[in-house]
């Protein structure tokens, strides 16, 4: 059965034409990442727990790929406070607005 998160997730990402890749299937936390920049859109199948992983996982794995085109590549979405997230610098994300997760 999948988990509420998993669920959530892959709601929003239907409604909202956001290609799921395979590896989500092994389960979801709060916070999800979204390649925004791709056509489709597409998730990233690793999600987070707490904003400090998804901190270092920006930090180590997708600043030095994306560098300053990481805020219009990436949407960082908080599925426990229907927020969406943003990547500051200074090991920090910010509200930058809400989100339904209901049609």
């Amino acid at each position: 059965m999948p988990s509420q998160y998993q669920r959530l997730i892959g709601d929003y990402c239907e409604r909202h034409g956001v290609e799921i890749p395979p590896g989500f299937a092994r389960g979801a936390s709060r916070f999800a990442i979204i390649w925004t920049h791709l056509t489709p859109p597409k998730l990233i199948a690793r999600t987070w727990f707490n904003m400090a992983d998804v901190v270092y996982y920006v930090e180590h794995f997708m600043l030095p790929e994306l560098g300053d085109t990481l805020s219009q590549s990436i949407r960082i979405l908080d599925f426990k406070d229907c927020e969406e997230l943003a990547y500051t610098g200074g090991k920090r994300l910010d509200r930058v607005g809400t989100f339904s997760v209901t049609p």
